[in-house]
C-alpha cells in the first residue's frame, strides 16, 4: 500500500488519512464490504486503496466530482458521496466519531483553490475497485 507521501502530487496538501469501508445497500440495511479501504483525503483528491497485501492501483476521485456529501443514514459513522457522474459512494467510516470526514468533504468541494490542479475522475479505476470488493 503506497503511503500519503507517495501519493501527493506537487502543490497538493495532506488533509487526513481514514479506515473506510464501502457501504451497500441490500434489501433491508447498509452492509460493509471487504477487504476495508485506506482513504487519503487531500485539498484535491481522495484517494483509496485496497488494505491488501497485493499492491492495487488506487482508486481516485477529485474533490472537485464531489456534488454532495451527507451522513449516511445508519447505526454505524458514514458518509454518502454524490459525485457529478450521477454516481453515489457510500462509506462506513472507522474510528471517526467526530465525522471530520463528513466535515472535510464539505470543505473540500467548495470552490476555494489557490492552485490549478488537473485532475480528471477514471470512472474505470472505482469501478475496478467496486468490482474487486463484489468478488
Amino acid at each position: 500500500m503506497l503511503t500519503a507521501d507517495q501519493l501527493l502530487k506537487e502543490g497538493e496538501t495532506f488533509i487526513e488519512d481514514y479506515n473506510i469501508e464501502i457501504a451497500r445497500w441490500t434489501n433491508t440495511h447498509w452492509t460493509s464490504t471487504v477487504p476495508p479501504l485506506y482513504a487519503i483525503l487531500t485539498d484535491y483528491r481522495l484517494i483509496l486503496q485496497p488494505h491488501t497485501r497485493k499492491r492495487y492501483e488506487p482508486a481516485i476521485i477529485p474533490t472537485s466530482y464531489v456534488t454532495n456529501v451527507v451522513r449516511l443514514n445508519t447505526d454505524r459513522n458514514g458518509v454518502m458521496l454524490y459525485l457529478k457522474t450521477g454516481h453515489r459512494i457510500g462509506l462506513f467510516v472507522t474510528a471517526d466519531p467526530q465525522q471530520t470526514l463528513l466535515h472535510n468533504l464539505q470543505q473540500r468541494k467548495l470552490p476555494k483553490r489557490k492552485v490549478h490542479f488537473d485532475g480528471e475522475f477514471d470512472a474505470a479505476t472505482v469501478r475496478r475497485i467496486i468490482e474487486f470488493l463484489a468478488s
